[in-house]
């Protein structure tokens, strides 16, 4: 059972598997523990690997479904942009969950994450955003059974922190285990383990297709990936700034 709650407003949600995957139906349900009024936007099909990307200059389809669920023919971050900026409009979410995503978003994976990019444009407008995703999972709500068991404790944490950041946002990954009773979690940095990609062309030369990651298994100890491979829930900060700040003062002071 949780405890300490801290019950909020409004939550809102969406992901990038699409608005019938089982991890966002998951992610509902979890919500609902942190508020009675739970927002969905989230796209119509399938979204992974969109990044942040946006639909501009298009006529971006939706149909709302009730009063608190929105289908969108968009990425991840159409739809954030469409519930801040007319659903929530004027009533602003005090959180946003993307996920719960089919599949790890681990170091170098969250540039090309349509989950962790929601969470990100949350974080753009100064909401308190978590991405989460469930390595291995699959369509098969088995395949969430770690997420299930901690997602409302981890969320609940994570909004309890004493944490003003307001550029700040965090992107969560639950192992793949059987073993229910480790509750670990470790804060994390992402790991920078690609090394290439497998591509495949056609026997014409005409086209090709991205396959896997090949990745550097000879991780960081304080990595999400490492995090990851010892059963631990990882638990990353991130922050929207991208500037690198040490290399910036560097180049100023050296220009002085």
């Amino acid at each position: 059972m949780l405890t300490n709650i801290k019950k909020l407003d409004n939550i809102l949600i969406t992901n990038d598997d699409g608005f019938d995957s089982i991890g966002i139906n998951l992610l509902k349900k979890i919500a609902i523990n942190f508020s009675d009024n739970v927002f969905v936007v989230a796209p119509k099909d399938n979204q992974s690997a969109k990044g942040r990307s946006i639909s501009l200059n298009k006529k971006i389809k939706f149909k709302k479904n009730n009063e608190y669920e929105w289908i969108v023919e968009g990425t991840p971050t159409d739809c954030i942009i469409f519930a801040l900026n007319h659903i929530l409009k004027n009533n602003k979410p005090d959180l946003i969950l993307s996920g719960i995503n089919a599949g790890g978003n681990i170091g170098d994976e969250v540039s090309y994450s349509g989950t962790v990019a929601a969470s990100w444009e949350g974080a753009l407008r100064g909401i308190k955003s978590i991405a989460l995703s469930q390595v291995a999972g699959t369509d098969r709500l088995k395949s969430y059974d770690y997420a299930k068991n901690f997602g409302s404790q981890i969320i609940n944490y994570i909004i309890n922190l004493d944490a003003n950041e307001k550029t700040m946002f965090f992107n969560v990954n639950f192992p793949n285990s059987i073993n229910f009773n480790r509750k670990d979690f470790l804060y994390t940095k992402l790991s920078n383990q690609k090394l290439s990609d497998d591509i495949f062309l056609d026997k014409n030369n005409e086209y090709f297709e991205i396959g896997k990651m090949l990745i550097n298994k000879d991780f960081n100890l304080n990595s999400d990936l490492h995090a990851i491979k010892n059963n631990k829930i990882s638990i990353t900060p991130l922050t929207i700034d991208l500037t690198h700040f040490d290399n910036l003062n560097f180049l100023i002071n050296k220009n002085k």
